[in-house]
């Protein structure tokens, strides 16, 4: 248990788990602009610097010669508690949002594209245990779940400062997120390939990760 409570609580998900009151705070006063965009933005700050400081961290701790097993657990809770928390918070905005400043559902569901396929995808994930004693999913957030967000957000805020510009945003934030959507289910789909049936155990799981990674290397060079 003290084991599980060093992974959980850590600076870099500390930074992570910001987004999960933020979701909340955003209902105090969401048609209130200068309010708005103050959580929006301190959801940004704290979306770029997990990352940043848990890489830091990482490199660090395996600098210091500490177990590469340890620090990678610790790592993988990072890894599916970040993807969730901005998940959680996007989703909380887009209501509020709704509730607030009334715009056309079109413009909500373009923005939303990227949970609309994921989230029941990972709700069916979680509901079956046995599957993931041989699929344990990459929930990373990549280079274009990353950009999702960042569109998602200019999205948003767009509603509230420049509407005129919110249906560009949006169908840019529905592009990303179905781009999105693609590589994390791509990956889902190479784990259990690489699986072929056997348990899952997280050593196996790093190893299918560093060959997934360098066969897409070698499938973009010219």
């Amino acid at each position: 248990m003290r084991l599980a409570r060093e992974h959980v609580f850590t600076l870099p998900n500390a930074l992570t788990l910001v987004r999960v009151p933020l979701a909340g705070l955003v209902w105090i006063a969401p048609d209130s602009t200068p309010w708005f965009f103050a959580v929006l933005a301190t959801a940004a700050m704290s979306d770029v610097l997990d990352g940043r400081v848990a890489r830091e961290i990482r490199a660090r701790r395996l600098a210091r010669g500490e177990d590469a097993h340890r620090v990678g657990e610790a790592s993988a809770i990072g890894a599916w508690l970040d993807p969730l928390c901005d998940k959680l918070f996007v989703l909380s905005v887009i209501a509020a949002v709704a509730w607030a400043y009334r715009p056309p559902a079109r413009l909500l569901v373009l923005v939303a594209t990227r949970e609309i396929i994921l989230v029941p995808f990972a709700v069916g994930y979680w509901l079956a245990p046995r599957r993931r004693l041989h699929l344990r999913f990459d929930f990373r957030a990549g280079v274009m779940g990353k950009a999702t967000t960042v569109a998602q957000f200019a999205a948003i805020a767009s509603l509230a400062a420049w509407p005129a510009s919110t249906a560009a945003l949006a169908v840019l934030a529905a592009i990303a997120g179905l781009a999105a959507s693609i590589d994390y289910l791509w990956r889902g789909v190479a784990m259990a390939r690489h699986a072929a049936g056997q348990e899952m155990t997280y050593e196996r799981w790093l190893e299918i990760q560093k060959e997934l990674r360098a066969s897409r290397r070698v499938t973009r060079r010219p």
